[in-house]
Formats: structure tokens, C-alpha cells, sequence
């Protein structure tokens, strides 16, 4: 798909028309997201755009402080940026506060209808759009496969971020419910700094947690290979997002993010070329992977069970 639009190239655009200036809102360090942007800055080349001649980027980081990004995306705008690519809730919800006109397109986002970002996904409305994930489902999946590989399983940890609080709460809500189900008591654990870590999982095997679900929040993205470094250093079984598994984690369940943010190259792409946000329907992933990870199971002393290991889409030896 990218290879067929590519065959109307950015080039003609910037013999007509001056270069178009895209600005980047992360919420996390520039090399958080550094694999999810590099799939987003490839799909805009592939399609023709040619950074530094037809395209400009001005990118800005939060460094895992949201209270930051409401000044970072003040400065975009005032940079005369002609689209504002963004990530998360705290991202978009910064960026839709600096600017009523500038497009804003969310790379990926949990529900955005429920936050209050676009009116609906069929019909955003405004000067939002972008791809979203049902998030609340996801988390209760996750949990539930967790489950399935622990059937034993009595209390689990959900580490949570309080900087990203909305977030956090919906995520632990939809848990609970699944909890309810699966018989399995969540404890929250708060870690809005990465220097945390460590003491906030030893408070973990300190109230003798079983496990841990590391949701799929920003910042624990960004942190996935520590994260799960440290649930196999306490012997905590895990479960995340694919990526999260793919770093060591357990368990992972998920879209492929990568595949997200090339997606939203395309995206991008029309919203340069001058199409409306409110005439792109919000977009939602359609294919979810599970993958295991037999060697930190063996790490973390767990069997999976054969049934779990045949329905996985990978299992990483």
C-alpha cells in the first residue's frame, strides 16, 4: 500500500509549495518511542517525503513529565507547525488545548471518545484524529491470560502511574472487573518515576505478590526492557503488551505498535496534503498477537500450559 502511494511523491509538493513543518509531541525521552517514531517517519518517506527539503520536523519531549507537555505543545503551535503528531492521552490532551485550528493527529491513543478528544470515532469533529486502541479490553485480556498461565493465581500486582492518572484508574477499573471473575485480588503499585522501579517491585514481593501486569501506559512502553528485567530478577511471572513480552516480559498481548505508527504515516500523510481531521474517521487496530516468553518462564520458574503455548502467535525459546 505505502510502495502504491508512493507513486505520487512528495516531490511535486515541494516544487509548489514551501516545506510543510510537522511537529512531534512525545510524552516520554526521544528515545522512548524511538522505534514507533522511526516506523512513523519511514512510512512518510516511503510516501515520497523527504525530510529537510519538503517536510521539517520540530520535536518535543516530555521526558516522562506530562505536566510539561502543555508548554512544549504552546511551543509548537507558536512554531506555526502545520500538524502535530502526538501519542497518549496526556499528549493529545495538551496539544488539543494549544490549538483549536493546528491538525492533530494521535498515533495511538486509548479511547478518545471516552476522554473527550473527538466527538466520535466515525465523526472526531474538531482538529483531532488519529488510531486508538480499546484499552479497558485489552488490560482485562492481559489479566485474563496472565490467569491462564498462573491458574493458581490469588493476587497480582498493576503497576500503575499516578502522572497519568485518568489513564491508570480506567485501566485498574476494567481489571477489577475481570478480577472479580478470575478470583484473583489486584493491589495497585505506584510508579510515576523510573527511578522507582526497583523499590516499588520489592514492595511488591514485599506484600507477596504473585504476579505483576504492567499496563500499557507510556512511560512503561518506553521502560519495557527494565520492567521486565526486573519481574524476572524478583521472580514475578508478568504480562504487557506484545513489545513488553518481546522484551522479556511473560506474557504479551497486543497490537503491534510499530505497525501502528506506520499507520499513522499514512494518516499523516493526508493531513499535509490538506485533507480535514474531521473528515478521517478515527482508526482502531483489527489484529492482536499473543506471544510467550519460554525463556523467562523457565526464569521465573513458571510452566506454560500447552494449551496457552498452541493458541500463541510466537513463542520466543
Amino acid at each position: 500500500m505505502l510502495a502504491a502511494l508512493a507513486a505520487w511523491p512528495a516531490v511535486g509538493w515541494a516544487q509548489t509549495h514551501r516545506p510543510m513543518r510537522l511537529g512531534i509531541l512525545g510524552a516520554t525521552t526521544a528515545g522512548g518511542f524511538a522505534s514507533q517514531w522511526g516506523a512513523f517517519k519511514a512510512a512518510l518517506r516511503q510516501l515520497g517525503w523527504v525530510e529537510g527539503r519538503d517536510l521539517l520536523i520540530e520535536a518535543r519531549f516530555a521526558d516522562n513529565q506530562p505536566d510539561r507537555l502543555p508548554a512544549l505543545a504552546a511551543e509548537l503551535v507558536a512554531l506555526k507547525v502545520d500538524l502535530i503528531v502526538t501519542h497518549g492521552i496526556p499528549g493529545t490532551r495538551a496539544a488539543k488545548g494549544a490549538t483549536t485550528t493546528v491538525p492533530i493527529l494521535m498515533a495511538s491513543v486509548a479511547d478518545p471518545v471516552a476522554a473527550g478528544l473527538v466527538d466520535s470515532f466515525a465523526r472526531p469533529g474538531g482538529n483531532v484524529t488519529g488510531i486508538a486502541f480499546l484499552a479497558q479490553e485489552l488490560a482485562a485480556k492481559r489479566l485474563q491470560l496472565l490467569k491462564e498461565a498462573l491458574p493458581g493465581l490469588q493476587r497480582a500486582a498493576v503497576l500503575s502511574n499516578s502522572r497519568n492518572a485518568a489513564y491508570s484508574d480506567a485501566m485498574f477499573d476494567a481489571m477489577q472487573a475481570a478480577a472479580a471473575t478470575l478470583q484473583v485480588q489486584l493491589q495497585r503499585f505506584d510508579a510515576p518515576d523510573p527511578a522507582q522501579y526497583e523499590a516499588v517491585f520489592a514492595q511488591m514481593v514485599a506484600r507477596r505478590q504473585e504476579a505483576v501486569v504492567v499496563t500499557e501506559e507510556a512511560t512503561f512502553i518506553a521502560q519495557a526492557q527494565r520492567l521486565a528485567a526486573l519481574a524476572q530478577q524478583k521472580r514475578l511471572p508478568s504480562v504487557g503488551n506484545k513489545e513488553y513480552a518481546q522484551a522479556g516480559g511473560l506474557i504479551g498481548y497486543g497490537a503491534n505498535r510499530e505497525a501502528i505508527f506506520r499507520r499513522a504515516g499514512l494518516m499523516a500523510d493526508k493531513l499535509l496534503r490538506g485533507a480535514r481531521p474531521a473528515d478521517l474517521p478515527v482508526e482502531q487496530p483489527t489484529e492482536f498477537e499473543l506471544v510467550l516468553n519460554a525463556r523467562t518462564a523457565q526464569a521465573v520458574g513458571v510452566v506454560l500450559p500447552g494449551p496457552l503455548r498452541l493458541r500463541a502467535d510466537s513463542v520466543i525459546e
